[in-house]
């Protein structure tokens, strides 16, 4: 997905589900603000070409934290490349209710290049939604714009988890029998297991450890999250972001210490109040393309080490988009206090080794290195 990095200006730039005229024409009239307030935010500098750094900005707020005022309206380049459960997933979301509108027209197109038994396959699989929201609901509740990154649960003992994992495919003992001769000294065994194993690029075994995070993000950085589709993730409904009213949303801090700073925050409230009114008169699916891309929205990830291992070394390099880094330099932090020695090459590429960013390095190695030693 191209995450609306890079937006028309052009007339068809975006889409809105058919509404009353007098209420289409408010909401057109709130885009095109947004629009114009992004072009004038990420306005270049007069014969700058090429690919722009934060310096070739007239206000130095760069297209990436510009977009944070553009609406899910706006069109965007989207390829989508998934496995069977996704499908299913992917063809349920379709189904629902709230949902059901917005993509009528794609699902019918997906169906036509579907085997017909294919699709009456995926009709028969069937959830209980109402219990499945009860339960995420509670972990929900534990997450908040302060607390935006939060340890839900974790297999107890990772690295004994992954050490015994990783002996079972080569000795013959069985996990009790290794613990036996461990006796007192398992937690220090183990881990030089993992250390050793993981040195022989064996990643595999730490699939065998799992964590489970609850996180708070802007619309912007959930779209970038939801791009692995390694980790399962649950987000809470929408509709929460529409009708609460209050729910503070993310200003970059370009923007937030820029001449448009107000502009931005009044805007932001414009758009909340009148597609709550949509909301109320016409339901979520017209209000849905209202939703911006600084809204917060909270979301339960579930994944393994070794998903982990690999993320987090993206995430964490200074080319990463500013606020996923943050999210996940604080996850980071928290792994490392369940298990130093399984995540310990969690880092920058630059930190561990060569840079692979290439001419787009940030340059910044020893800067990078003392920062990530003291985690």
């Amino acid at each position: 997905q191209q995450s609306q990095r890079y937006v028309s200006l052009a007339s068809q730039a975006y889409l809105l589900p058919e509404l009353e005229p007098e209420v289409a024409a408010t909401a057109e009239k709130l885009i095109n603000r947004a629009f114009d307030l992004y072009q004038r935010m990420s306005e270049l500098k007069e014969g700058f070409s090429g690919r722009p750094k934060i310096e070739n900005y007239v206000h130095h707020i760069p297209i990436e934290d510009a977009r944070y005022i553009l609406p899910l309206a706006t069109k965007t380049n989207l390829t989508v490349s998934l496995p069977g459960p996704k499908l299913i997933d992917l063809y349920k979301l379709c189904q629902k209710e709230h949902y059901k509108e917005t993509m009528a027209d794609f699902w019918h197109s997906l169906s036509a290049y579907l085997p017909a038994n294919l699709i009456k396959v995926l009709t028969g699989f069937a959830r209980d939604k109402v219990r499945i929201a009860d339960f995420f609901q509670q972990y929900f509740t534990e997450i908040n714009t302060e607390e935006n990154m939060v340890l839900l649960a974790a297999y107890k003992d990772l690295d004994l988890k992954v050490a015994l994992g990783a002996l079972t495919s080569t000795q013959s003992r069985t996990t009790t029998e290794i613990l036996q001769v461990w006796g007192s000294d398992s937690e220090q065994k183990a881990r030089g297991v993992v250390q050793r194993v993981l040195g022989y690029g064996h990643a595999s075994i730490a699939e065998q450890a799992r964590t489970t995070f609850g996180m708070m993000c802007s619309l912007v950085t959930y779209h970038q999250q939801i791009r692995h589709r390694l980790p399962e993730s649950v987000r809470e409904d929408f509709r929460t972001i529409i009708t609460e009213l209050e729910r503070p949303v993310v200003i970059p801090e370009s923007i937030r210490h820029s001449q448009f700073a107000q502009e931005f925050t009044e805007l932001v409230q414009a758009f909340k109040e009148f597609r709550l009114e949509v909301y109320k008169s016409f339901g979520l699916a017209k209000a849905l393309p209202l939703l911006l891309n600084c809204e917060q929205i909270k979301m339960v990830i579930s994944t393994n080490a070794r998903i982990d291992l690999e993320m987090l070394a993206e995430r964490t390099c200074m080319n990463a988009q500013w606020e996923i880094r943050n999210l996940a330099i604080k996850k980071l932090k928290i792994l490392r206090q369940l298990s130093e020695t399984l995540y310990e090459k969690a880092l920058p590429s630059c930190v561990t080794g060569k840079c692979r960013e290439g001419k787009l390095s940030c340059g910044k190695q020893k800067e990078v290195r003392e920062l990530f030693q003291r985690i």
